[in-house]
């Protein structure tokens, strides 16, 4: 018997979401979705697994930010989601790494919650303050949800100084500028009880 009473209807959300994201990257996989305590875990098998994973992870990470924030969206109480594909996330990482040593998609760590983001030399627009203020925002309410810190992509100090003034009145995030040079990045984190 299921823990989490709505446990089906949101095996049966996640699973169409992949099915759709698989079917649009032209990516095949079969998924197995249970609870995993607090958790609902899904195990993806598929022959595009060095794909799926990519390079140092980010592809997997990605796609599990993503459809937790998806869920999210649907459902604020859905538990977190990890995605594993082929043992990947579960620890069997040097088996895999051995075996596609050299490919540009071989498997490697990745820090939860860190977000890419095209540098401005990639010609992408410049990020406005609404979107920034957003950002701060949605990443605070995952530091709540989840209780690790999130660490956001590099930025110049006039981002930082948006980011750092949208939560500085937030009760339960505390925001830290970390890095060397003029592009540094934010690490968004619970305050300890004695702060």
């Amino acid at each position: 018997m299921s823990e989490n009473p709505k446990f089906n209807e949101y095996k049966g959300q996640i699973l169409e979401m992949l099915v759709r994201m698989f079917d649009y990257l032209a990516l095949n996989g079969d998924f197995k979705i249970e609870e995993k305590g607090s958790r609902i875990g899904v195990s993806i098998s598929s022959d595009n697994a060095g794909r799926i994973i990519g390079r140092k992870g980010q592809t997997l990470e990605s796609l599990q930010l993503l459809v937790n924030r998806m869920m999210f969206k649907l459902d604020e109480e859905c538990p977190h989601i990890t995605l594993d594909i082929d043992g990947y996330a579960a620890g069997d990482r040097e088996s895999k790494e051995a075996r596609n040593e050299g490919d540009e998609n071989a498997p490697q760590g990745r820090e939860r919650g860190e977000y890419r983001r095209r540098s401005r030399h990639d010609s992408a627009p410049r990020t406005t303050v609404e979107q920034l203020e957003k950002q701060a925002k949605d990443s605070a309410k995952e530091v709540k949800r989840w209780g690790e810190p999130v660490k956001l992509p590099e930025m110049n100090a006039h981002d930082r100084r948006i980011i750092h003034i949208t939560l500085k009145d937030d009760p339960e995030v505390t925001t830290e500028s970390i890095g060397d040079g003029a592009m540094k990045k934010v690490v968004i984190s619970l305050k300890k009880a004695d702060e």
